[in-house]
Order: C-alpha cells, then sequence, then structure tokens
C-alpha cells in the first residue's frame, strides 16, 4: 500500500507521510495498519523515529484510514524489512536501553550479575503477557554442525521431531525457578506443531509478533544480556 499525497501523521501532522509504502498488517472497519517497507524505513527522518521511541510508538507500523492510502507493487521481502528494522533498532536504542534498565533493575549499575538478574526476572515474570509466541533468534548450538558444518541433513530432520528447532513456534509457558548469571534465564516452552514441551534459554529467543509489547520486553533483555556481560 502507498499513502496518498498530502496526508500527514495522524499524531504528529509536522510528518508528511506522502508517497510511504508498506504492507497491510491488520484492518479494522475503517482503518488499515501498515507495516513500513524497507525502502520507506531506510528514508524514514530521524526525528519521526526518535519521536516515536520518546512517545512509546511503534516506528515500524501505522494506523490509517483506508481512503488515505492506495494499492501499489511490493517493493521488497519480508527479510529485507526485518533487516532494516533491526539496524534501526540497534541504531536508535543504546541511549534509550540504558534508561529502561536503570529503570527495571533500580540502579545505574546495569552490568549483568546475580542480583540484577533476580530482579530482571521478577519485572519480567509480572510484565510478560499471554499468549507469547516465541521462536528462535538464530540456529540453536545443537543445529550448527548440520547447518554450518555440513552435517547429515536427513539426520537434522529427523533430529528435528525431537529437538526444539529455532525455526519453530513456542507458546510461553512459564519461567523456570533456577536463575545462573553465567547463562540467564530459562523459560518453559510448548512447540506449536507437535505440543512438545521444552526448557530454552531466553536469550535465544524473540517474540514473532513485532507490534506486542512482549516484543520490547524480551528484546530488551536480549540485548541486555549480550551488551552487559
Amino acid at each position: 500500500m502507498r499513502v496518498k499525497s498530502g496526508i500527514c501523521c495522524p499524531d504528529n501532522e509536522s510528518f508528511d507521510l506522502s508517497g510511504w509504502e508498506g504492507r497491510i498488517f491488520n484492518i479494522d472497519e475503517e482503518l488499515i495498519q501498515i507495516e513500513w517497507d524497507s525502502i520507506t524505513l531506510s528514508k524514514m527522518p530521524n526525528n519521526f523515529i526518535q519521536n516515536s521511541i520518546d512517545e512509546g510508538a511503534e516506528y515500524i507500523s501505522m494506523w490509517l484510514e483506508l481512503n488515505e492510502v492506495e494499492v501499489t507493487t511490493p517493493r521488497d521481502g519480508k527479510e529485507e524489512v526485518e533487516r532494516i528494522q533491526d539496524k534501526i533498532d540497534r541504531s536508535f536504542s543504546i541511549d534509550e536501553l540504558d534508561n529502561r534498565l536503570s529503570t527495571i533493575l533500580i540502579t545505574d549499575d546495569i552490568e549483568v550479575n546475580e542480583v540484577n538478574l533476580k530482579n530482571y526476572y521478577k519485572y519480567l515474570k509480572s510484565n510478560i503477557k499471554k499468549p507469547c509466541v516465541l521462536t528462535g533468534m538464530e540456529d540453536f548450538s545443537w543445529e550448527e554442525p548440520y547447518l554450518l558444518g555440513g552435517w547429515d541433513k536427513r539426520e537434522y530432520e529427523e533430529l528435528k521431531k525431537v529437538n526444539p528447532s529455532y525455526t519453530d513456534h513456542f507458546d510461553f509457558i512459564d519461567f523456570e525457578n533456577e536463575i545462573d548469571d553465567s547463562i540467564g534465564l530459562m523459560v518453559k516452552v510448548k512447540r506449536k506443531s507437535d505440543n512438545k514441551k521444552f526448557s530454552l534459554l531466553l536469550w535465544d529467543l524473540k517474540v514473532v509478533d513485532k507490534h506486542s509489547k512482549n516484543y520490547h520486553l524480551i528484546s530488551d533483555y536480549s540485548s541486555w544480556m549480550t551488551n552487559y556481560r
């Protein structure tokens, strides 16, 4: 979908959306939610992104009226959109992440340690809402020899039936009670395809729905575990 000429951001008319393009993400009566494509994201003004972050709003999508958009041909693929989204998230999130972590951990010392991990555990346990569908950030450690080392592909497909794969979708069940600051938090999950249950590192997972609050909660946690150890 393409935004028609002369249409401005409904929350801030100083931002002209004319020509912005993206894909339909949701429809609610006369409103349509558009997830911006990679080309729009790449050209998006920095102050629009920062303003959205400051207001606690999504910059990756927007609700507009049906009569404000028109049908057009897609210019990219989903993988390219996600790559640009992740690039923008990394470039804009450091200072804001520090502030959020200080609030969560109730301290200016935001490095990963046992005390802070216990506080983060309490925070996530209180704030993550179900349903919460998770998938792998990247291939799990057991999969690496098969995906990168050239091990037998047929054996890999058989092992995926009894082991969790990074391509699987999992329903979040709960947190494991044990806390280890060397590996972080573990979560109980149930694979959607066959209801098999596993215990996985939260650090290895991401939320499938990028528009949910759970996505940002777990994304911040993963960034903390990656960058503050």
